[in-house]
């Protein structure tokens, strides 16, 4: 291992989310502050940049979404070139990245559901979130169409995914007309048949992860009530020590009971007769349903009909199951409990957390009790999991890059074999990968605007891979 303070420094960025592209800035901030020259190719199987602002966020949400704009000016400098359409571990290996690279930094997200482990998870109508938002959101990957048969449907979890995935199913095509979603996506919501959704949440109020802002947007859906049981918001001693002492828990709370309140100021007589009446009047129902454990997705012919629901109170910091079921009658269920990593070629995994096995960023390898992985380095949701905002990639990202740059400059990375920036690109020619680069992203983005502007949107997404690498390569049609 030798120290050049001269020599170009190399890095590959895999995974051009929001961690990904935030790990770039650090890493040219750092440049820049140390007069270092410097080359971050950002890698991402697919041949589009901006991960979950892309292909995780509701199309609803253009203030989110308005992020990527920022990672579009951090993207834009020329020591950053995006190679997209390709797959590390297929395309490029670890062995080859090591041989081009000073260091190597993951960022490949989590974008595969969790299990609830309960029978029935495999019945047709049973789905993870995940995959209902990479469908709606048009990832090239995703199939084409979507089962939006269902009459009443169930979303179990409490966090944003889980009010993104139930304001979406209650959207009419309308309402979505000036997004940015693919065609076919369009067409799928203009049959979708759901009047109902409920919520599910295992403990109280004040244990779920909604942030205020997403949960109020609930009340601006038009042609939908929100429903909440009276019944539902009783809180135990540290239920109520929480929603008093956490300023986000109180904004959640204080907003689930003006909506329980509504329905006795209304006065029906419990929530059902409330849905019952919204229904009756024509508008669609979100359903918000606390102290329920998911027990069983039932179904008949293969097909769901049913989720079987165990009543819980608290136990401590825990919940305990009381024995008591209901059984709720929807013809899907949506799994909202989570999202998980994928292994990457070569790369140390834990199985149990889903992440890269790490400390502070820098890479561990389990098998070698926890020893340091030179020149492996982790920022995101596969270095920490699915949790914080999309601005907590930032800081994720700072703390790792500022272990890798210490590494550079106290001379721990070995030096590549094949530093040189053609390289990379010479290496994927020979092996028939179709690279789209930044130029070619241009020409994705520019097809994607055009779309929009004839159908007076500002964006319509292309809708498969295929497309995409079309208009990467000028192809016209």
């Amino acid at each position: 291992m030798t120290k050049s303070s001269d020599s170009l420094v190399r890095i590959a960025v895999v995974g051009s989310g929001p961690a990904g592209v935030y790990a770039c800035e650090a890493l040219l901030d750092w440049a820049d502050s140390v007069g270092r020259e410097i080359v971050v190719d950002l890698l991402d199987s697919l041949p589009v940049p901006f991960g979950l602002l892309r292909h995780g966020v509701a199309p609803d949400h253009p203030r989110i979404k308005g992020i990527a704009r920022t990672l579009q000016e951090i993207g834009a400098d020329p020591r950053i070139r995006f190679l997209g359409n390709v797959e590390f571990g297929r395309d490029l290996s670890l062995d080859d990245a090591r041989r081009l690279y000073h260091a190597v930094l993951f960022s490949t997200g989590a974008l595969t559901d969790r299990d609830l482990g309960i029978p029935g998870e495999d019945l047709e109508g049973s789905y993870g979130a995940a995959q209902f938002v990479t469908w709606y959101d048009g990832h090239p990957d995703a199939a084409r169409e979507w089962p939006l048969d269902a009459e009443r449907a169930a979303v179990v979890g409490v966090g944003n995914v889980a009010l993104d995935v139930a304001r979406m199913l209650l959207r009419t095509a309308e309402q979505l007309e000036a997004t940015d979603i693919p065609e076919h996506v369009r067409e799928g919501f203009a049959a979708c048949a759901t009047r109902v959704v409920s919520v599910i949440g295992r403990r109280g109020p004040a244990y779920a992860k909604f942030t205020p802002l997403e949960l109020r947007e609930m009340d601006k859906v038009e042609g939908v009530t929100v429903i909440v049981d009276p019944a539902d918001l009783e809180y135990d001693g540290e239920a109520r020590t929480l929603r008093e002492s956490d300023r986000r828990v109180k904004q959640v709370c204080t907003q689930l009971e003006k909506w329980a309140a509504a329905v006795t100021e209304a006065g029906h007589g419990s929530a059902d007769d409330a849905e019952a009446a919204a229904l009756a009047d024509g508008l669609k129902v979100v359903r918000f349903r606390f102290h329920r454990a998911p027990a069983e997705i039932l179904g008949d012919a293969g097909a769901v009909t049913g989720l079987r629901l165990e009543r819980t109170e608290p136990d401590g910091a825990q919940v305990r199951r009381t024995g008591e079921t209901e059984d709720l009658a929807v013809d899907a269920v949506y799994r909202a409990v989570g999202y998980r990593s994928t292994p990457l070629g070569g790369v140390p995994f834990d199985d149990d957390t889903a992440t890269i096995p790490n400390e502070a960023g820098r890479v561990l390898d389990a098998a070698e009790s926890g020893a340091v992985v030179p020149g492996l380095y982790t920022a995101g949701w596969i270095k920490r999991g699915p949790t914080g905002v999309i601005g907590t990639n930032r800081s994720c990202a700072v703390e790792t890059v500022h272990g890798l740059t210490d590494d550079l400059d106290d001379g721990s990375l070995p030096e590549p074999a094949e530093p040189d920036p053609r390289a990379v690109r010479d290496l994927l020619a020979e092996r028939g990968i179709e690279v789209v680069d930044g130029d070619g992203w241009a020409a994705i983005d520019a097809a994607e605007r055009a779309l929009g502007e004839a159908a007076g949107r500002e964006r319509t997404k292309l809708a498969g891979r295929a497309e995409m690498l079309a208009a990467a390569r000028g192809d016209a049609g």
